[in-house]
């Protein structure tokens, strides 16, 4: 029987070729679509879950408030692990990981062989017990024991040592200390949140003797118990915490706090600062949905193809329910027929992904394996899906067909009949109103990517080159300045603590004497005198630093402040009185000489916060060299030769400060990208479909188109009989997509404090390009029909 039905099946798609081969195209360009997009969201949805005890992880991460101003961040001080394990016994473990590259890059030399690197970290000894990163050679317990010992990535061994045995050797960190080779672990899995190529003992950075709650530039992981209340824990840290502070909190509601976050909650849903990037759960739902829907649309066309083809094949049924055959084998046949065109089309689509893979890396940043892809687990999960959408697919063509009666099919009235239109028309419409708000998503998408290139930022971006600074570099830069200066391709050099793209440092500012001591947080870090002008940054008030400021900050410790306007505000000073009026900084005693226009110095997804700028030369980590326009690649090899000359310790190493400030949105644009490559696959498999509709349905007018035309109708007449009725389902697709992409649109754009609109051109622009698209694909093989010779179409009357 099912060999009996696998013939029929095979005739069909042999005999209706051209239907076929769309619903195979369809299902294939669907299942390949959902193939590598499930890879993508399957591989995000995975962070951290391959640790061996990752439901028990949490970071402890440092909320706190301070004169209103209140922030959440992943950092933590050195205190908080030993106060915790001693206070707590719902603490098993811990760990403290310090990440200095996300402040500067460090220097790593073996022998002749030197490397700027940018993924160093150091971890307390318990580092292996807490996270599940196999150690290949040297012992896991002990491997960050001592001080100055340091575990490499196998990669990175072989990068340094070649086939050698690196263990017992040493590496130089920072052309200082000499670190020794304890262990080697396998590469950091692409879904860890921690990514890096070493990791030291936390016993070799000083900080780590120092137990404080006043600096917090480190991370926190603890094991807890499994029947831990995190909300009580939490609370009880927040008491523990203010005792540790205590007099340091003024003003009513101030308050530092230490949220619990699950380790595999911190990739897709952290609402706080991070040290490194991380995606949105938002992107897992917008890519699943899109992945769904792109199946979804190729079930549509086969739906609409097998039911419009229903009063074809309705003689076929007749007979086979008259000479015995029953409603269960009818059905089966039918699904039979779509199991075989789905089988078909996963073959394709396989072959499809195999090819795509390196494209589709390159469009989401990842770099997935074919092993990845075509893993055991995923063949299981596609295959599973390919079975789901056959019987999705097949299930109401077979039941519609099914319940054809005899009588009235072999009587011929079955092909005046109107089951099935309503259905057929609604599908049309569904697939055409996700095309609208794809297409939609797609501009509104670019159009506020566009705004966030033009934004004036209040600094300038272009010409601007960044290069990592240290204290050797430090001892030669008015030498460096001065030769870089006299190339003739340079504006300015300055110094600063930090990329203004952006600004991390948290501190507490307060008002010195006077009857307003109000304090707030504030964002701040040090700069030099020729870094405002370097970047074009306006001074509203006041003055910018000066030699003097410097000398004053080295020798009396007795610092200048420049403000932004915000700061301004929430200090409740006027610019007219802001000039003199003594502050604290974090400690650091002054006056403030200046304020500077705000500036973006965070995201658009954040709003313009209080910065204040001082001048700390020891606090120095990046140059920036301002280049005359014109050609950057001469000047950046001059520069390069003099860096070379003065700091051969360190590779010469750069970016633009524009290419910084892109990176902040490599989410947004990739998702950019996702969206404009799957709607277009959406509105070609959904234009498949239409094609297919319009062809049958000319099919079925081919004699009454041949009698129009002998009547005299034009062809013109003819692809407007067509096409009408095709053109009014896009229309009402139109109508019903446009609201509910404005809508969908409207609430992605509320992410950004500071953002373009939808408008109405993304709307008028998706609405011409759907009719464009849709009538051009019906009104090919109308006008197909509309060419027909009359004498072949009517020669059978």
């Amino acid at each position: 029987m099912f060999r009996n039905y696998l013939l029929i099946g095979i005739r069909n798609l042999t005999k209706h070729r051209f239907y076929s081969l769309i619903n195979v195209a369809g299902l294939a360009i669907g299942l390949a679509a959902a193939l590598l997009l499930f890879t993508w969201i399957f591989h995000e949805v995975s962070y951290d879950k391959f640790h061996a005890r990752g439901k028990l992880i949490y970071r402890a991460c440092m909320e706190y408030s301070f004169g209103g101003q209140s922030s959440r961040t992943a950092v933590s001080p050195t205190a908080l692990l030993p106060a915790l394990q001693k206070s707590f016994p719902e603490v098993e473990n811990g760990v403290r990981v310090y990440d200095p590259t996300a402040y500067n890059p460090v220097i790593v030399r073996r022998n002749d062989k030197v490397f700027q690197e940018r993924r160093f970290y150091f971890a307390d000894s318990t580092f292996f017990q807490i996270f599940t990163f196999p150690i290949l050679h040297g012992d896991s317990a002990h491997a960050l024991t001592l001080p100055y010992s340091v575990v490499l990535t196998k990669t990175t061994a072989k990068r340094y040592f070649g086939t050698n045995d690196p263990l017992g050797k040493t590496i130089q960190l920072n052309n200082d200390k000499d670190y020794i080779v304890t262990g080697i672990i396998d590469d950091v899995p692409s879904n860890s949140i921690l990514q890096f190529d070493f990791v030291a003992s936390f016993s070799s950075v000083a900080a780590s003797r120092e137990l404080t709650w006043g600096s917090a530039n480190y991370e926190t992981f603890v094991v807890l118990n499994a029947n831990t209340d995190v909300a009580a824990l939490t609370e009880k840290t927040q008491d523990m915490v203010q005792k540790a502070f205590g007099d340091e909190f003024v003003q009513p509601g101030d308050y530092v706090k230490y949220n619990f976050i699950p380790l595999q909650d911190i990739y897709l849903r952290s609402d706080m600062t991070e040290l490194r990037p991380v995606s949105s759960i938002q992107y897992i739902y917008i890519f699943g949905g899109i992945a769904v829907l792109v199946l979804l649309i190729a079930c549509i066309n086969y739906v609409n193809l097998a039911t419009a083809r229903g009063a074809v094949r309705a003689k076929e049924v007749g007979i086979r329910k008259v000479v015995g055959a029953a409603r269960r084998q009818l059905f089966i046949q039918f699904i039979s027929e779509s199991l075989l065109i789905t089988a078909l089309a996963l073959i394709f689509a396989l072959i499809i992904t195999k090819l795509s893979i390196p494209l589709f890396n390159m469009l989401v940043g990842k770099n997935f394996a074919d092993a990845l892809i075509f893993s055991p687990d995923s063949i299981v999960i596609i295959l599973m899906v390919s079975l789901f959408v056959a019987l999705i697919a097949g299930c109401y063509p077979a039941i519609a067909m099914t319940s054809f009666k005899p009588v009235l099919i072999l009587k011929g009235n079955f092909k005046t009949s109107g089951k099935g239109i309503w259905l057929r028309q609604s599908l049309v419409v569904f697939q055409f109103a996700i095309s609208v708000i794809l297409i939609v998503g797609t501009l509104v998408v670019s159009k506020q990517l566009d705004f966030i290139q033009n934004k004036r930022l209040g600094y300038d971006r272009e010409n601007i080159v960044v290069i990592p600074l240290d204290s050797k570099t430090e001892g030669v830069y008015k030498q460096l300045k001065t030769e870089v200066m006299r190339t003739g391709d340079v504006v300015h050099v300055a110094r600063a603590t930090e990329s203004p793209t952006v600004i991390a440092g948290g501190y507490s500012i307060q008002i010195e004497g006077g009857t307003n001591t109000a304090g707030m947080v504030v964002t701040a870090m040090s700069i030099d005198e020729e870094f405002i002008p370097a970047l074009g940054m306006e001074l509203v008030v006041g003055r910018n630093f000066n030699d003097a400021d410097q000398l004053r900050a080295e020798q009396d410790t007795t610092y200048s402040f420049i403000l932004n306007e915000s700061a301004l505000h929430e200090l409740y000073l006027t610019n007219d009185k802001a000039i003199g009026t003594s502050v604290s900084l974090g400690g650091r005693r002054g006056k403030i000489v200046g304020v500077v226009k705000d500036f973006h110095f965070a995201p658009l997804q954040s709003k313009i916060t209080p910065l204040v700028f001082f001048n700390q030369q020891s606090d120095y980590n990046y140059i920036f060299i301002t280049l005359k326009p014109g050609n950057p690649v001469t000047a950046i090899s001059r520069i390069g030769q003099i860096l070379k000359i003065l700091t051969p310790h360190r590779p010469f190493d750069y970016t633009f400060l524009d290419e910084e400030y892109n990176t902040l949105y490599d989410n947004e644009q990739r998702m950019g990208k996702i969206i404009t490559t799957f709607a277009v696959l959406t509105v070609f498999v959904a234009c498949l479909g239409l094609l297919g509709l319009v062809s049958f349905f000319a099919t079925q007018k081919t004699k009454e188109i041949g009698i129009r035309k002998v009547l005299g109708a034009t062809p013109t007449n003819i692809v407007i009989l067509i096409t009408k009725d095709f053109t009014r389902l896009v229309l009402v697709a139109i109508l019903i997509g446009l609201p509910l992409a404005y809508w969908l649109m409207s609430q992605w754009l509320n992410e950004f404090v500071y953002r373009t609109d939808v408008g109405i051109m993304p709307l008028v622009a998706a609405s011409a390009l759907c009719i464009a698209i849709a009538f051009g694909t019906a009104s090919y093989q109308a006008m197909r029909a509309a060419f027909l010779d009359p004498a072949r179409t009517l020669r059978s009357e």
